[in-house]
């Protein structure tokens, strides 16, 4: 979509049409609208969730931007100035502080009233009464589905997700409850001004375990050390997360990336599935962990 169509779409929405616009990237764009600067995202579709999303968010109290307005294919929010200087470990405690207050808001199940979008792929939010049912079938099971139809992870490795599915319960364990996720929480999507989070961004809810979004964040790098360290001052984990079930969460997100862009994802997939198969050959018993 050019400039043009983006300011008649724009003033249809806000009655208001931009003084200028220009595009930040992909289908992202700034729009100055008077002494105001807003943020459009502009697609030809699967755009509903996300004001939805940063809705909920706001409404469990996480810093999110502001929504002006969303449909399938426009969504304008507030504009959210940041800085370079990414997160300190004052910023990084702080984030751990609001994580872990998102994460208190809780639900019957797991999962979500709708489903959403994980960057491109549509992540499928039908609720289950176990989180790891959940975790299984609508978060292993699809995510290798989508990376192998696409061609970027092999049958074999496939076969290889659903064996591991098979024997979860060996290492997972069941949360106290469902925790809000954020859902895609890596640092890209976490928005810094003077070394503090400011606002997070580009969402994909569910009500889940708090340990795979505490895995993502530990995926890409970006957080200080402290980060972690507060979250489970507030919130200790079970013995045996950094261990053995960091690596099990983060096959999801790992998927998510091979499915959408191919590359390295489909080799480190196949280094975690192998190390619990290497290791642990005949199950291994998420109590002893």
């Amino acid at each position: 979509m050019n400039a043009d169509g983006l300011a008649d779409r724009i003033e249809a929405a806000l009655g208001r049409r931009p003084d200028r616009i220009s595009r930040v990237a992909g289908t992202v764009w700034r729009l100055d609208v008077g002494r105001e600067i807003l943020i459009a995202k502009a697609a030809p579709s699967h755009l509903a969730s996300e004001s939805r999303m940063l809705a909920d968010l706001a409404a469990a109290g996480a810093p999110v931007p502001r929504v002006h307005y969303g449909d399938d294919r426009l969504v304008v929010m507030d504009y959210v100035e940041t800085d370079s200087a990414g997160l300190s470990d004052e910023g990084g405690r702080a984030l751990a502080e609001t994580l872990a207050a998102l994460h208190a808001n809780s639900a019957r199940e797991y999962g979500h009233g709708y489903d959403v979008m994980i960057g491109r792929l549509p992540q499928i939010n039908e609720r289950f009464a176990s989180w790891i049912d959940f975790f299984r079938w609508k978060r292993l099971d699809v995510a290798s589905w989508l990376a192998m139809r696409r061609g970027h992870i092999s049958p074999e490795l496939n076969e290889r997700l659903w064996r591991l599915g098979e024997r979860l319960r060996d290492w997972l364990h069941e949360p106290p409850q469902p925790a809000l996720l954020h859902g895609d929480l890596w640092i890209g999507n976490v928005l810094c001004r003077g070394g503090r989070a400011v606002a997070l961004i580009d969402p994909a809810i569910a009500y889940g375990h708090p340990e795979i979004e505490l895995a993502f964040t530990q995926l890409f790098g970006g957080f200080p050390p402290c980060f972690l360290r507060h979250y489970f001052e507030i919130a200790p984990p079970p013995s045996g997360f950094h261990e053995t079930r960091r690596a099990l969460y983060q096959l999801y997100p790992l998927l998510v990336h091979a499915a959408l862009f191919g590359g390295p994802y489909e080799s480190q997939v196949e280094a975690i599935v192998a190390r619990f198969e290497r290791q642990y050959p005949n199950g291994y018993s998420a109590s002893t962990s």
